[in-house]
């Protein structure tokens, strides 16, 4: 449901993607995910499919990005400790851990009762504030937001968010910089109706990215 404000409130039917999965994920597809730069997860799907598919990426050496988007449970142990890089927003943070996130004191807090679940690193979004990523043993990296020239619809900007951190992760770019990389293909995907057509291409995050530098 969308706001008149651009903000959004969203309504899942789990349907096929809960209920199709009764052999599991193929050997062609696990066979795929092993070969992949990065494995990409979130929570519309069952917690057990999850797991299946980040324990053949961790067989193959292959990081797994989790969104804990999709699901209102506690995510399982098991998934958890196979996860590389965890990432909620502040209201997903707070289920899972059961602790406030209202400051950036509280959020950090958060963070680390997630390390002390086995995660490693944690990749906060904090919607018009911006993200932070929390790496166990190392200082907080915050990335702010490139400022939309106007709010539309912020359906999927979490997904586009995420998606866009983990290809600038495979390529091989500092996480400074896959934050900067994510947050203007948010910025972009806020300005456009919708939650697939929203998601911008390269060659618009690029360009957007050389004019803030400019400014």
């Amino acid at each position: 449901m969308l706001m008149p404000d651009g903000q959004n409130s969203i309504i899942i039917v789990g349907g096929a993607n809960m209920e199709g999965w009764a052999a599991g994920i193929g050997a062609e597809d696990l066979e795929l995910i092993q070969k992949a730069g990065v494995l990409l997860l979130q929570r519309e799907i069952p917690d057990w499919v999850n797991t299946q598919a980040a324990q053949a990426a961790k067989s193959a050496g292959v990081p797994v990005i989790m969104d804990a988007g999709g699901m209102d449970a506690s995510v399982p142990g098991e998934l958890l400790s196979l996860v590389d890089i965890f990432s909620p927003n502040e209201t997903e943070l707070a289920r899972l851990t059961g602790m406030p996130t209202e400051t950036f004191e509280q959020i950090s807090q958060a963070a680390g009762e997630c390390h002390k679940m086995g995660v490693k690193e944690v990749l906060v979004k904090l919607g018009s504030q911006g993200s932070a990523l929390f790496v166990e043993g190392e200082e907080p990296i915050r990335q702010p937001i490139i400022p939309a020239t106007e709010v539309i619809d912020t359906t999927g900007a979490g997904d586009t968010f995420t998606s866009a951190f983990a290809v600038a992760l495979v390529e091989g770019k500092p996480k400074k910089e896959c934050m900067r990389f994510a947050a203007a293909a948010a910025s972009l995907c806020v300005r456009v109706k919708g939650a697939i057509p929203s998601m911008p291409d390269r060659k618009s995050v690029m360009k957007l990215l050389e004019s803030v530098q400019v400014e």
